[in-house]
This record gives structure tokens, C-alpha cells and sequence, in this order.
């Protein structure tokens, strides 16, 4: 049986605004697609263990889509300043390698 939950509770209805409000094209409807499934699989799940487990395990997997499809403010801010998005470490070696070949 379902739970009843506040809406301004719910992930899915602010993915969903969030994903609206990005200029999107048709090239990442898989990836809006399981960002909004990640969503309501969390928002089914009734409150105690179950959701906490749910919000461990999918939360930062629907974090990542989120920061792919340029979702989140550090994701916005690495695009305005050129950079790449996502938290991958630059090692010194490639840094090396990238100013050698420019």
C-alpha cells in the first residue's frame, strides 16, 4: 500500500522541473529518462530503512545523471568557465601530456 507524502516532498516532481527547464535535445532521452526513473524508485519507497537504503544507493547514481545532463550548480559552473564537468581527477601526468601536445 502506497504512503502518502507531502508533494514538496517528492524527488520526482523537482527532477522533472529541473530536467524541463535545461535545453535538452533528443540525444540525452535515455539519460532524462533514468534521472526520472531513479527519482520515482526513491519516491515508492515507504519512510524508514527501506528509504534511507533506497536514497544510499540510488541517490548519488541520480546525482551523477543530474551533474551529466548539466543539472546541478557545480555542474552549471564548470560549463560557464569551460571546464569539464563531474568531479574526475586530472592526474599530473595527463596535465603533462595535454601541455605538450598544445
Amino acid at each position: 500500500m502506497a504512503v502518502l507524502r507531502e508533494v514538496s516532498e517528492l524527488l520526482y516532481p523537482a527532477v522533472c522541473e529541473t530536467i524541463a527547464a535545461l535545453d535538452l535535445d533528443s540525444k540525452d532521452a535515455a539519460a532524462v529518462k533514468l534521472a526520472k526513473q531513479y527519482a520515482r524508485t526513491i519516491d515508492e519507497q515507504p519512510p524508514g530503512k527501506a528509504y534511507a537504503g533506497t536514497i544510499r544507493w540510488l541517490g548519488p547514481e541520480l546525482h551523477k545523471i543530474l551533474e551529466s545532463l548539466g543539472a546541478t550548480p557545480a555542474a552549471r559552473a564548470a560549463m560557464k568557465t569551460g571546464q569539464a564537468s563531474g568531479n574526475a581527477n586530472v592526474s599530473k601526468l595527463d596535465e603533462l601530456r595535454a601541455a605538450r601536445r598544445a
